[in-house]
């Protein structure tokens, strides 16, 4: 489970006993109380238009005849939590957008549980209170435009050319560049901006982008997916999924094999067919596979059922499987007090790349989740639950094996393999073997954002495996290596999943520690940490920042402190968050202040740095912003140009800019 800062928690857990929502309290009474803090809501949006990411409305369009109505179905279905600080900023962050981005997610996104009573009246008029904006204005308008459509010359797709095809590069995760690609220590002054874009409806960017055929692939927040042109950033094709897509963008590509003797209409010198596919995930766990050259939808496929059913994580393709990480928003729903829970569990589901069908699934809670009891004010509990697959799978082909870190139950009882890293048989998802680094890790969002009804109890420490595992070769033998938000890093022997060495890296904790991705090149592991912001100073050799570690034993090589990683007058808190990426001789990361950063790979000194929380002009002649850099979304690196998405609003830092740079 991510969650916000450890001020904000604390700033709700004072207030809970005073204004905040009693466990007491009737769901009546919570409806009374949170249309009266609506209403001041209304009031303070409705004055502070500089609050506003995008253009006012336009004098004379027409004013919203859902206003009130639309505090009314908010106070009755959302209030609950989007009037807790930690999701309260999203009136902020949502204010001017076009209500059609609210509405997805409630019709079939992230929001769709509470979506689901509501009719469409009821849909449409809480999109308007929420954004703002009238359906009916110029402003209610959707347009997914991000840059000039490309000429022929850049319309070309050459798949010989696959620079960065999927989240780590490769199903092994390395997130490495060739020798013979990357930037030269001696030039990286030279690096600057070469273009940037900024998403519709965006406060956030989630989606790595990866490279193939001369493209960038990306998805954004409002569920629009693009193929761009990597020299000039025009835009080849679009494609609009139902709601966000966080997952990167696989590409998938199958060279046909020779159909026979040559001919005229197919000579001998011909390249055999290729089908390339894109493929991706959105929040409501859709699967989609486009064609990569038109962005044509070949096929779409609901990969769990649940309604609270997410994908996270990207899709790992190998001979014409895709391996798909399911993860939850269940403990997230936890926060209304009224909302049974926990009763959906994390996945691996294997699929067809030719056809969509699933071809098995491995849940991560093996039991049928059945009541367990009732809350303070009865609401039922249910369990066991929860330990979602946050991160992108990792394969050994030649055991034939698929490796994923599972996070906390979301209710007691807590079990197995929850907080563990998973070995599933690649052909049948069998478990092969598993290692639980934690046990009875029980844990969802209402223990410290909400209420406190829905806690489990004993509550866990929220110490997920959330970072991708890297598949690793030291003289000779295999490694595999698991980052966990505790902020140890753990060396396993992928046959039998027994420890070979651990590590501690940082001050973990629920909010800390390892979280999102690492990086492995020469047997050196490179590993963004944070700490956990209470505690305490029992390791001093751990600092929060950059940490390069033997992958041999684990021992420490250089630590590059992040909070002396900052650029001119950013807001620099130290955390590193993003996944490093790994070249020659620089490794490159960026932190939750906005900063990216080139760093001496075998020194960790630092050689440059570039703010990335300012103004841009984007390849549309408008003003965007950057902002946070975290999640998922790292640097990536094809053809001469170093792409990084910058805002990241669920962190109370919204930015919307995808960044090229290049040296000039």
């Amino acid at each position: 489970m991510l969650r916000a800062s450890t001020d904000t928690i604390h700033s709700r857990s004072a207030d809970a006993a005073g204004g905040g929502f009693s466990a007491e309290v009737t769901r009546g009474e919570q409806t009374r109380r949170a249309l009266s803090l609506v209403l001041l809501l209304v009031a303070f949006f409705g004055c502070a238009e500089n609050l506003r990411p995008a253009d006012p409305l336009p004098s004379g369009a027409p004013p919203s005849e859902n206003t009130l109505s639309g505090a009314a179905v908010f106070a009755e279905n959302c209030a609950v939590c989007h009037t807790l600080p930690i999701l309260s900023s999203m009136f902020e962050q949502n204010r001017g957008r076009s209500p059609g981005f609210v509405y997805d997610a409630i019709t079939e996104g992230n929001m769709r549980r509470m979506g689901a009573s509501l009719d469409t009246a009821s849909r449409r008029a809480v999109a308007e209170f929420f954004t703002g904006v009238s359906f009916d204005s110029a402003a209610g308008q959707r347009d997914f435009r991000v840059s000039p459509g490309c000429s022929a010359e850049h319309s070309r797709f050459d798949w010989d050319d696959l620079a960065y095809p999927s989240w780590g590069r490769s199903p092994i995760n390395h997130r490495s560049i060739p020798a013979s690609e990357g930037f030269p220590r001696s030039e990286i002054d030279r690096l600057s901006v070469d273009w940037v874009i900024a998403f519709p409806e965006a406060s956030q960017l989630r989606s790595h982008p990866t490279a193939a055929g001369g493209a960038l692939f990306v998805g954004s927040h409002n569920g629009s997916v693009y193929a761009l042109d990597q020299a000039t950033g025009c835009t080849r094709w679009h494609f609009k999924a139902a709601t966000e897509v966080r997952s990167a963008v696989t590409i998938d590509l199958v060279r046909a094999p020779d159909s026979g003797s040559p001919s005229a209409s197919s000579p001998a010198s011909a390249p055999a067919p290729v089908v390339a596919r894109a493929i991706f995930a959105d929040r409501a766990a859709n699967l989609y596979a486009l064609d990569a050259t038109t962005g044509a939808l070949l096929w779409k496929q609901k990969v769990d059922a649940h309604v609270n059913a997410a994908i996270t994580g990207s899709i790992t393709a190998f001979e014409g499987m895709l391996f798909v990480p399911i993860s939850s928003n269940d403990d997230i729903n936890a926060m209304d007090p009224s909302q049974p829970c926990c009763t959906h569990s994390g996945a691996v589901v294997a699929v067809d790349a030719s056809s969509g069908e699933i071809l098995w699934t491995t849940r991560t809670v093996t039991e049928p989740a059945q009541i367990t009891g009732r809350t303070k004010i009865g609401t039922t509990v249910w369990g066991p639950s929860g330990a979602s697959v946050w991160n992108t799978p990792t394969l050994d082909v030649d055991r034939r094996l698929l490796f994923v870190g599972s996070g906390n139950n979301h209710s007691v009882p807590a079990t197995a393999m929850s907080d563990s890293v998973l070995a599933l048989q690649i052909d049948t998802g069998k478990v092969a073997w598993t290692y639980q680094s934690i046990a009875g890790d029980a844990w969802n969002a209402a223990c410290i954002y909400g209420v406190g009804v829905s806690c489990p109890d004993p509550e866990g420490p929220d110490t997920d495996f959330g970072a991708t595992t890297i598949l690793g070769e030291i003289d000779g033998r295999k490694r595999l290596f698991a980052g966990q938000k505790s902020g140890w890093l753990h060396s396993l022997d992928p046959e039998t999943g027994a420890l070979a060495w651990k590590a501690r890296v940082a001050i973990g904790g629920a909010e800390a520690g390892i979280r999102y991705g690492m990086a492995l090149r020469d047997e050196v592991l490179y590993v963004s940490s944070t700490h956990q912001a209470d505690g305490g100073a029992d390791e001093p050799r751990v600092q929060p920042g950059l940490v390069a570690i033997s992958a041999r034993n684990g021992s420490i090589l250089w630590q590059a402190d992040g909070r002396a990683l900052c650029a001119g007058d950013a807001d620099c808190n130290g955390a590193v968050t993003a996944p490093p990426l790994a070249m020659n001789e620089i490794v490159f990361a960026a932190g939750l202040d906005g900063v990216l950063f080139a760093l001496d790979r075998r020194s960790g000194e630092r050689l440059w740095s570039f703010d990335t929380a300012q103004d841009f002009t984007t390849l549309r002649g408008k003003t965007t912003r950057g902002g946070g850099i975290a999640g998922t979304a790292g640097p990536m690196f094809a053809n001469g140009r170093l792409f990084v998405s910058s805002g990241y609003g669920q962190a109370l830092r919204p930015g919307n800019a995808l960044i090229a740079f290049s040296l000039e």
